[in-house]
């Protein structure tokens, strides 16, 4: 990692903790067959509580109504300390409101992973 590195991974989080808001992501657990007993079972959920930029809306110019829709919003989520990735199917809850995670995309500053630019659907 170099200095450009650290100093991105640093202001990108300091961004969010200025101005973000805590929310949280769910990761929903797997279904696991277990040939034994024959029977499926579901892994337990993980929750994590973390600051992401206020939510955004696409400009309209960007709303195809297939990949972006009129109430998708955009976050970006800071990595530095971040002790999961996220994933499309993940939920993110902002007050009592519910999001999927529709598309993301890491962001890099060199090697490192600096942020993920995350889309959420309702």
């Amino acid at each position: 990692m170099t200095t450009l590195d650290t100093t991105l991974l640093t202001k990108v989080a300091e961004i969010a903790d200025t101005y973000g808001k805590d929310v949280v992501f769910e990761s929903v657990g797997s279904k696991v067959y277990d040939p034994a007993t024959g029977k499926t079972t579901e892994s337990s959920v993980t929750n994590y509580t973390v600051k992401v930029t206020p939510p955004a809306p696409y400009d309209h110019r960007m709303i195809d109504g297939d990949l972006i829709q009129v109430r998708d919003v955009g976050v970006l989520l800071p990595a530095k300390d971040l002790s999961f990735t996220p994933d499309l199917g993940m939920q993110v809850t902002f007050d009592s409101e519910v999001f999927d995670i529709v598309a993301m995309s890491p962001l890099y500053s060199g090697t490192s992973v600096c942020a993920y630019d995350i889309q959420l659907r309702q």
